[in-house]
């Protein structure tokens, strides 16, 4: 088989090209981050709401998160099988949003322990996430929101009790469900 040399504008094209098919790919997938974004932003609130009425077991809603992850497990399985082109770039989104899940299973194990409060782990990984997913695909609204959790996940700290969930329905907010929104409506703009 014959090589071919390309030009040097070649390359760029091709690469952009590689690019602007992970970033539609992608969009299409802002399901993910509206899914993760309302299951996380729906518990923190309802959790906020039973403990300010001073109802017992008021983690139960958390059992939300593993229905959530079968949820997503069936829509990523069945997209798989509609994608015929995998690029690197989304190998390695898949691989990042992986290792990040293990992460969070890791972490929600630990945080059963009553003396382990792992929200502020949480939203760090919340912040690496879409930080790197913004920068790989070069969308500034999950860049800021992975900054955004970054700093909430610092200033979390320094709040008591119950209101520590309305930061962690904060981060969500900037950092999955209105970047989903925007994501998913540069996407649409982009179809048309």
């Amino acid at each position: 088989m014959e090589e071919k040399n390309i030009s040097e504008q070649e390359s760029i094209a091709i690469i952009q090209q590689m690019i602007e098919k992970s970033k539609r790919q992608l969009s299409d997938r802002s399901k993910y981050f509206f899914l993760w974004g309302f299951a996380v932003f729906i518990c923190a609130i309802l959790q906020y709401i039973m403990l300010k009425m001073y109802m017992k077991h008021t983690q139960i809603v958390w059992f939300l998160m593993p229905i959530t992850a079968i949820i997503h497990i069936f829509l990523y399985t069945r997209e798989q099988k509609q994608i015929k082109v995998k690029t690197h770039i989304s190998s390695a989104l898949n691989g990042l949003w992986l290792g990040l899940g293990i992460s969070f299973i890791i972490v929600s194990v630990l945080a059963a322990n009553d003396s382990f409060n792992g929200l502020s782990i949480f939203i760090l990984l919340y912040g690496v996430g879409t930080f790197a997913t913004g920068k790989t695909i070069e969308f500034t609204p999950l860049v800021l929101g992975g900054i955004a959790c970054f700093i909430l996940s610092f200033a979390i700290t320094f709040i008591e009790g119950a209101e520590q969930l309305l930061v962690l329905a904060l981060a969500v907010l900037v950092s999955y469900i209105i970047p989903a929104f925007l994501l998913r409506r540069a996407y649409i703009q982009q179809k048309n």
